[in-house]
Order: C-alpha cells, then structure tokens, then sequence
C-alpha cells in the first residue's frame, strides 16, 4: 500500500513537472485534479497499455524502442480524454510532456526507491 501511495506521489510530481517546463503542456484546476489526472493515468498505463504495446511490438522493433514514445504519448492523450478539462496541451506539447513525465518519472522512482511490484 505505502509503494502504490508512493508512485501516486511520483506520478503527480512528474506530472506537474512536466506542467512547470513546457509552455505547451498546461494542467489545471490544483493539486486534486492532478491526483485524479495521475489515479486515471496510473490506471490506464496498468490496463491499457500492455495491449497496446503487444500490437505495436513490431513498430517498436523497428524504431529501436523509439515508438514507445508514441505510445506514452496516446496514453497520455487518452487520460486527457477521460478527464476533460484538466489537460490542455497541443500535439507536440503531449509528445514531450509524456517524454518528460518518463523522465521525471525514472529520476523520481530511483530517489524514493519505489518498486515495480507489491511484496
């Protein structure tokens, strides 16, 4: 429980982030509708992209990984989607902001030593 609490925590700190260095990349309404941008977004990363990553397996083979951006990227979209109002940002601006939220992620995840999976 205290690890799942803990990338909620990583999760909204990448998230605001990301808000913070692009211009492009605007999240609104405080700190609750971030929570719950980050709740929607863990969730959908849970359940919807592993399936999205078996059908554009041999994509990302082909770009060396880099079509995993793509795919963070529509994930990324599709919380916008579920959560309107929250997220308003412009194609490229959803591009790098999933770029910077991997980023921010992965430096967050190793200083709170968060885990993949519960013990």
């Amino acid at each position: 429980m205290v690890n799942l609490i803990l990338r909620l925590i990583v999760t909204v700190l990448s998230l605001a982030g990301a808000d913070y260095f692009l211009d492009n990349f605007n999240l609104h309404g405080g700190w609750v509708n971030l929570v719950w941008f980050g709740i929607v977004l863990g969730l959908l990363n849970w359940l919807v992209k592993p399936i999205l990553v078996f059908f554009s397996f041999p994509l990302i083979i082909i770009t060396i990984g880099l079509f995993y951006f793509v795919i963070n990227a529509l994930v990324l979209y599709m919380a916008s989607l579920i959560l309107p109002g929250v997220l308003t940002a412009t194609l490229p601006g959803i591009f790098f902001g999933s770029i910077l939220i991997s980023f921010f992620h992965w430096i967050l995840s190793g200083i709170f030593r968060v885990r993949k999976e519960e013990d």
